[in-house]
């Protein structure tokens, strides 16, 4: 009797260690993609912050001085992309995307994560893409020397730094599909 549950314990132990190799795998490559996407995010606050600062100013001399500070509209709207592109891979790690779950969440678990798997991967593959034509559009505008109107400021540029959101992005729905799929095969 006692070997059979040594036996036992041991093919279950056999069974865990395959699936934790998979999750041995998963795990250092998730901690990357969030501390890039923990560091993209914390530098998207800090130029939020700093556009604070710059619209405060730029008020601030345009009632009282008669002197508004150029450009800001154009920093502003610059400045905004790179705030949404590095803060969308944080907001997927914390869930904070809008799901509309009604249906799903009658479903059997395992149907869940397949669902999650799935659209993860396609999300993948469909920011993958996005990425790939950022990436193009960053090499047309860079040997097409565009600037921007007010400031003259290389375009490239702030098109470079949000390819580096869209990629880190990009991982975190690969990570979310990586994971819903070691859910579903898990037992």
């Amino acid at each position: 009797m006692e070997q059979e549950v040594r036996k036992d314990v041991s093919l279950r132990a056999s069974a865990l260690d395959e699936v934790s190799f998979l999750e041995k795998v998963i795990h250092p490559f998730e901690k990357v993609v969030s501390t890039l996407n923990n560091v993209l995010h914390k530098v998207s606050s800090i130029i939020l912050f700093l556009l604070m600062f710059l619209t405060t100013a730029d008020v601030f001399g345009r009632y009282f001085f008669n002197k508004p500070i150029t450009g800001t509209y154009e920093l502003t709207g610059l400045a905004l992309a790179i705030i949404i592109f590095f803060s969308l891979g944080s907001a997927q790690l914390k869930k904070d995307h809008i799901e509309i779950d009604f249906l799903t969440n009658m479903m059997p678990v395992k149907v869940q994560h397949a669902l999650y798997a799935f659209t993860s991967l396609i999300l993948f593959i469909l920011m993958s893409l996005t990425s790939w034509q950022l990436f193009e559009y960053t090499k047309r505008i860079y040997f097409g020397n565009e600037l921007s109107g007010d400031l003259g400021l290389p375009l490239y540029l702030f098109v470079t730094l949000a390819i580096v959101g869209a990629v880190c992005f990009t991982l975190t729905y690969l990570v979310d599909s990586l994971k819903s799929f070691l859910r579903v095969v898990k037992k």
